[in-house]
């Protein structure tokens, strides 16, 4: 559950981010720098993953400590590439291809890929009745992985990751947080700003940032009920005409 100050720390959020940069003040012969460097360290992250998967078939079945130590490499190999992929969408945004879309399918994936270390559990409340969104699949599963991992980073001793989803007011809001994700009240706005950085990553949620608004939605940070921080996505659910005009475009296609 979220304290009443989620709105209102949303907004004063969104006026601090109107003055960090936005993908389009990056140069076309910046994008295309980025474009050129992101596509040969994927290469070389990918030399490293096969050179991981050879080790661990030679040495990783026999030794603890080496298999532990192939586990590092491997997550941070896939941090790695992830970051890749934040910088590449950040500075070449995409328009998002909408669909009518399963909010609980695109946590579930969110969740996926966000690959929770050791020392972590999940307690994910869903409203049952959760009306479809118009989205982007993918990019907004990417928007809910980073927020995810920004909540994973903030506490790094591990603890209980808390997903849910509601219909409020026509909107959808989508929440993640933890208990053990403490940040202080004087931070607490600048929390869901992308260049913020309280035990998380901010290319990350610069990415989240931008997806999340190319869906007109916002990011927004509030206290959970009891203890710990929550950020929250709000997106505008379809309304009755927008879904009367997903039947008939489905029938007429059929």
């Amino acid at each position: 559950m979220l304290t009443e100050s989620v709105i209102e720390t949303a907004n004063e959020a969104s006026r601090m981010q109107a003055t960090e940069p936005t993908p389009s003040e990056v140069s076309p012969a910046m994008g295309q720098l980025i474009r050129i460097v992101g596509h040969d360290l994927r290469n070389k992250l990918g030399v490293m993953k096969n050179s991981i998967y050879y080790l661990n078939m030679k040495l990783g079945r026999g030794d603890p400590k080496v298999q532990k130590h192939l586990r590092i490499m491997e997550r941070e190999i896939a941090n790695a590439n992830r970051m890749v992929s934040d910088l590449m969408d950040f500075a070449l945004s995409k328009e998002p291809v909408r669909r009518q879309s399963d909010v609980k399918a695109i946590v579930a994936e969110a969740l996926s890929q966000a690959s929770l270390p050791d020392g972590w559990e999940t307690a994910i409340s869903l409203d049952d009745a959760l009306p479809p969104v118009m989205a982007d699949v993918f990019q907004l599963q990417r928007a809910f992985t980073n927020i995810i991992l920004r909540v994973v980073e903030g506490v790094p001793a591990g603890g209980k990751l808390q997903i849910t989803a509601r219909e409020q007011n026509g909107f959808l809001e989508v929440g993640f947080g933890s208990a053990g994700l403490t940040i202080p009240d004087e931070n607490l706005a600048a929390a869901a700003t992308p260049l913020a950085s309280a035990g998380g990553t901010s290319l990350g949620m610069a990415v989240s940032k931008m997806l999340v608004e190319g869906h007109g939605g916002t990011i927004g940070v509030g206290r959970l009920a009891r203890d710990g921080t929550m950020f929250v996505v709000r997106l505008s659910l379809l309304s009755k005409g927008e879904k009367k005009h997903e039947r008939e475009s489905k029938h007429f296609d059929s």
